[in-house]
């Protein structure tokens, strides 16, 4: 249900920036198809979204940074509070530094994911138990809990601006556009799967939150430092992209400096940090729900808008009628109110 619904909604965005002329980001094309009223209530969960999922990469960065230090070097001499502003201030750099700089970087980095990823996967499946596995949740709408999570950790719309413009730079055709991001998509919910499947069943009850301590008892103290490399390597790519993002929709959308565009990416989530926005699991459920329904919801009105009218033809059209607005819309609306309601 929401891969289909994630899926949809991705095609529906790359529907949209193949419709439109001009280069812009989710408020950009807020503005330029809904008007202005549209385009300042982007700005606002523009800012506070970004914010929040900078914040939680932050969050789940240091976390995993603290894993790898407290390997080698006594845990006391990094507190949390320090290790959290020291990855802040490092990733803080290489958004500062040149685009080219900051993608090879991003660029190299999930290779270096991909790689480590295999190898957890493969080294743990010895120690894999079916009995860890245990699929019925006793709370009462459980089930819909990870609605948000799953949604969040799906959500790559900030990439597709971004794809089409190497489609353009390559000269290659926009039609696999669709391709693309369905099979993106389809790679990292089995990726996101296995991983799930086999850190559940090799630690069972014993799984932590961000998963690699868990493995700690199982499998030594190896694995937890390779494993926390790998939950660094993961967040750090997702910091980046995330950050270019909101960076290039101030400049290109909001007509900011780079300055004013920088300073606002850097310091949002430090400032929610310092404000003790820190609860990463209920954040996340947060985002993914709340404001990643409204974001689809947003998605769903300018597509609507650009069918009528719009400066190109696309490359690939996707199913849009007034049946499937109206469920999608109240699907997203539902995932908004169980996570407001069940998490919080």
């Amino acid at each position: 249900m929401v891969l289909v619904l994630v899926i949809y909604l991705h095609l529906a965005f790359g529907e949209i920036v193949l419709r439109t002329e001009k280069n812009f980001r989710l408020p950009g094309y807020a503005g330029y198809y809904l008007g202005l009223p549209a385009k300042k209530l982007m700005l606002l969960t523009t800012f506070f979204t970004f914010s929040l999922s900078l914040l939680i990469y932050l969050l789940l960065g240091s976390q995993f940074l603290q894993t790898i230090l407290a390997s080698f070097l006594p845990s006391n001499l990094f507190p949390s509070g320090f290790v959290v502003i020291l990855l802040w201030l490092i990733l803080s750099l290489i958004i500062l530094s040149k685009r080219d700089r900051a993608s090879k970087i991003n660029f190299i980095l999930s290779f270096l994911l991909l790689a480590l990823f295999v190898f957890i996967t493969i080294y743990t499946l010895p120690h894999f138990r079916l009995a860890n596995i245990n699929v019925i949740n006793s709370v009462k709408w459980g089930w819909l809990i990870p609605y948000g999570v799953l949604f969040y950790a799906l959500n790559g719309m900030v990439a597709v601006p971004e794809v089409v413009r190497i489609l353009k730079t390559r000269k290659a055709p926009k039609e696999s556009l669709k391709k693309i991001i369905i099979g993106a998509i389809i790679i990292c919910a089995l990726c996101y799967l296995l991983f799930m499947i086999t850190v559940v069943g090799t630690t069972g009850s014993n799984t932590t939150t961000e998963a690699i301590n868990g493995l700690k008892a199982v499998l030594g103290n190896i694995i937890v430092i390779i494993g926390a490399i790998l939950g660094l390597l993961a967040v750090v790519t997702s910091y980046l992209i995330f950050a270019v993002y909101i960076k290039n929709s101030f400049i290109n959308d909001f007509h900011w400096s780079s300055f004013v565009s920088n300073l606002i990416v850097i310091g949002g989530p430090l400032i929610l940090y310092l404000i003790h926005f820190a609860n990463v699991v209920e954040l996340i459920s947060f985002m993914g729900g709340m404001l990643g329904g409204f974001e689809g919801a947003m998605i769903l009105l300018i597509l609507n808008k650009t069918k009528q009218k719009s400066d190109l033809t696309p490359a690939f059209e996707i199913p849009f009628n007034r049946f499937i607005f109206i469920v999608l819309f109240f699907a997203l609306l539902l995932g908004a109110m169980c996570q407001t309601f069940l998490v919080y």
